[in-house]
């Protein structure tokens, strides 16, 4: 049976912490934050079963499924220096479920985040450390603190 984990954590700029960055290794991607100019190398990282950027059905934010232009632009948006950037979802998928069932669990779960809030959600599916429980399939799903729009990120999600 499949035990239920679920944490919420914010990634904050007063505690040192930038989207761009949490993005780049939850995804295992390379991603440069331009506000400045940190280049975040996660390329080489395994673990990352499959990523998917999910936004609000019906808004047109074909931008926003760039990876680097979704997070560049949530720290864009944010002017204090100790502003919430994000907010950080992660949660056990089960181990009885096949890698096509626990993804498409996953997705649902990041496409209801995104229609409920009007915010972008990038979506991260990880297989279980070698070292560790073979039972420990999860996902990271990163938010917005801000809806999505067309144009960019517009004003503070209701979850803010």
């Amino acid at each position: 049976m499949a035990i239920y984990h679920c944490q919420m954590q914010s990634v904050s700029r007063s505690t040192g912490r930038s989207a761009v960055a949490a993005a780049a290794y939850r995804t295992a991607d390379r991603l440069t934050n331009e506000r400045d100019g940190i280049e975040h190398d996660y390329s080489g990282r395994g673990g990352v079963v499959q990523t998917l950027i999910s936004t609000p059905e019906g808004v047109e934010a074909a931008w926003a499924q760039e990876r680097a232009a979704l997070w560049n632009a949530a720290e864009a948006a944010e002017k204090r220096c100790d502003a919430r950037v994000a907010r950080e979802f992660e949660v056990s998928l089960p181990c009885e479920l096949n890698e096509a069932e626990r993804f498409v669990l996953a997705r649902a779960f990041a496409q209801q985040l995104a229609n409920r809030y009007g915010v972008a959600v990038d979506l991260a599916v990880h297989a279980p450390h070698a070292e560790g429980d073979d039972r420990n399939h999860h996902a990271h799903l990163l938010m917005t603190t801000r809806k999505v729009g067309p144009a960019g990120l517009g004003e503070k999600s209701d979850i803010e």
